[in-house]
Order: structure tokens, then C-alpha cells, then sequence
């Protein structure tokens, strides 16, 4: 398993590996733009510095995201496979009756009704949340996930698309699925390629623009457009041997 944590601007972003067995088979918005998606952040400002609230990210291995809500009666985390378009699955604690907001949580287990099992940990204060790791019975291979807290003055947008490769070189360089996800001035994600090739998106956002910086396994760099309504993210990362057009629409 590997583990990647980088803070930026107070926002605490996790990346890991995670492995889960058996094909892809597979949340909770209000105000929305023109796209059909919220426009405003779900997460409530009496649990920006503690660890209730709620947690987005992105999964790779198709495209997808997961919600983690701490701020509900009962937690809950809802995640979906986007491409190939799956069902949204709800998953509830198996433990943390007697948590409360402002404790930390350690590798809780949530269990969904087809037997999906996330762990989730974070500290006291929201910071370093993670998937610790994903068991999803009807998805084959490898998924890498990366997760951000959102406060209540900065929403997560979750993104899929692909990273088409301008040549082959040699076969080191392939098209690959992109997840990834932007929060006030922080940006995070994950690529798979076909070649298996897969690693981290690490960027800082700056008013429509996402600035991809190596790191994380990655080591392409460039500047990608956010478009004028925030559905879309396009441009190009490259180094020197490889270069990858990036094309994302929002999904959550």
C-alpha cells in the first residue's frame, strides 16, 4: 500500500493504492448551476475544523466519487462507478456509535448492502483524511483514490475524462482514465494508464486555471483551462518524453 499526504492551503489531501477483488458494476447535492450540479458546498461551517463534515474524492480504476458525510444522525459514505455508468451505493459505520465530531476516527469500517467496504480515517481536527482501503466485490484490479475535506467556504467538483497520448514512444507512453477533483485554490487526482502506468495529480488552482505539478508519481506538468461555467477542465501536461491531452467534464 502507499501512501501520499501533501497539505495545501489548510486542505489535508490523501492519496493511496488500493487493491479490491472480482467487473465494474456501481451522491448528495443541493443548488445546482447549468450542468445540473450543486453549485454550493454540502459541508456545514461548525465542523470546517473538526473531524465531522464531509469528505469527497475520486476513484480510479474506472472513473468515479464517494461522499463521506460525518455531519448527518448517522454517518454515511455514497460512492459511484461514472464510466462505466453504475448504480450509487450507500455505505453506513459498522462501529462509531458513541463518536462525536471533534474525536478522531481510525480505520472505521462502512459496509454497503452488496458487501463494498471502505475505511475511513481522520484526525480530531479534519485533518488527514484517507481511504485507508476499498473492497468492492463486483470490480476487478487496482483502484486509486484521493480525498479531500470540504469546508463550507470551498466545495469539492470531482472530474473523469481521459489523458490521450499525442505517440506511444516506444510504449511508454498511453492513454489514460483521469479522476480528479478541485477545491478552492488545491487540486488532487488520480490516473490510470493502459499501459498500467497509474499515479497521483497534485495542482493549485488560480482563478480558471489548474497548474498540474510533478509529484505523487507523476511527472508531467502543464496548465489546464477550467471552463466558463466549471463543468470542464481541458489542456495539456507533458515532459520530456511523454504528452497527454486531458479532457474532464464534472460529475459530482
Amino acid at each position: 500500500m502507499k501512501r501520499l499526504t501533501l497539505a495545501v492551503n489548510a486542505i489535508i489531501i490523501t492519496a493511496i493504492l488500493l487493491y479490491v477483488g472480482g467487473s465494474c458494476s456501481k451522491s448528495s447535492n443541493s443548488g445546482s448551476n447549468n450542468n445540473g450540479l450543486s453549485s454550493t458546498p454540502t459541508a456545514q461551517a461548525a465542523y470546517d475544523n473538526q473531524s465531522g463534515g464531509v469528505y469527497k474524492g475520486a476513484i480510479t480504476g474506472s472513473n468515479g466519487y464517494f461522499e463521506v458525510n460525518l455531519q448527518t444522525g448517522k454517518p454515511f459514505i455514497v460512492y459511484q462507478w461514472t464510466n462505466p455508468q453504475g448504480s450509487i451505493d450507500t455505505l453506513f459505520p459498522t462501529s462509531l456509535s458513541n463518536w462525536q465530531s471533534g474525536q478522531a476516527i481510525e480505520e472505521a469500517l462502512f459496509l454497503g448492502a452488496d458487501g463494498s467496504k471502505f475505511w475511513f480515517s481522520v484526525d480530531a481536527n479534519g485533518g488527514n483524511p484517507s481511504i485507508d482501503s476499498i473492497y468492492i466485490p463486483s470490480h476487478a484490479g487496482p483502484v486509486y483514490a484521493m480525498i479531500a475535506k470540504e469546508l463550507s467556504t470551498n466545495q469539492v467538483k470531482v472530474y473523469q475524462g481521459v489523458a490521450k497520448a499525442s505517440s506511444t514512444n516506444g510504449g511508454n507512453c498511453s492513454d489514460a482514465v483521469v479522476t480528479t477533483w478541485i477545491s478552492g485554490s488545491a487540486a488532487g487526482g488520480t490516473y490510470l494508464a493502459a499501459n498500467g502506468d497509474h499515479g497521483d495529480l497534485i495542482g493549485t488552482v488560480s482563478g480558471s486555471q489548474v497548474q498540474v505539478i510533478a509529484g505523487g508519481n507523476n511527472n508531467e506538468t502543464g496548465t489546464l483551462a477550467i471552463g466558463s461555467n466549471g463543468s470542464t477542465i481541458t489542456g495539456t501536461v507533458s515532459n520530456n518524453s511523454c504528452s497527454h491531452t486531458v479532457s474532464l467534464t464534472r460529475i459530482f
